[in-house]
């Protein structure tokens, strides 16, 4: 869609972002201006649902790793691998990263941002442009502040790690929606990672797994 159109629920999670911007975000660490201090894994892990089990679609004779990113321990965005078909769809990739970090992950101190209720719709991809539209169902919306911060980190960077250089269009039930980047600015276009590189963990690698 050319312009962003909000409903009645997103309305709060936009009010949640721009007030956050200057007092949640950073009294949690996500920053307002161009340094971070991110928050704790284990406070974001205490006020989320369980997360869904994983399944890895594909067999053990055809397998491609590829890398789904949730919360470290540090409360930084970083790269966990899973494995998926030969040249994986971009609706596998996303459903491995909704599927939540496993029991021994979370034993780490690993969680994601991502309510165990949001399942992706659709996805459309324009190769030309280099833009990749993901429609989410409506608790998507409900997402705010810090939480819907990062949670857009990890979409943003698990789909680069399978195309590289893409931006994200996000969408709630078909309609186009803002999102925060990492200052809490708002942004109506396609988002890309290098507007969340002060949330990705240090020690993360700068390559990623292109299939």
């Amino acid at each position: 869609m050319n312009r962003a159109v909000r409903r009645p629920w997103r309305s709060l999670g936009v009010l949640g972002a721009l007030v956050l911007a200057g007092l949640t975000l950073g009294a949690c660490g996500i920053p307002t201006q161009q340094s971070a201090n991110p928050i704790s894994a284990r406070q974001l892990q205490t006020r989320l649902p369980s997360t869904r089990p994983t399944v890895n679609p594909c067999t053990k004779s055809a397998c491609t790793p590829v890398d789904v990113f949730f919360v470290g321990p540090d409360g930084r965005i970083t790269p966990v691998g899973r494995v998926a078909p030969p040249h994986p769809k971009i609706s596998t990739v996303i459903d491995a990263l909704l599927g939540g970090p496993t029991p021994p992950e979370r034993a780490k101190g690993i969680v994601t941002a991502l309510s165990a209720g949001i399942h992706l719709l659709s996805t459309q991809e324009t190769s030309q442009k280099k833009i990749i539209s993901l429609d989410f169902s409506g608790d998507f919306g409900i997402l705010s502040g810090t939480q819907e911060v990062l949670g857009v980190a990890q979409v943003v960077y698990t789909v680069t790690s399978i195309r590289p250089g893409f931006g994200v269009i996000f969408e709630i039930e078909g309609v186009h929606i803002e999102v925060p980047v990492e200052t809490g600015a708002l942004s109506t276009g396609a988002v890309h990672e290098s507007q969340y590189a002060t949330l990705l963990t240090a020690t993360a690698s700068t390559t990623t797994t292109t299939p």
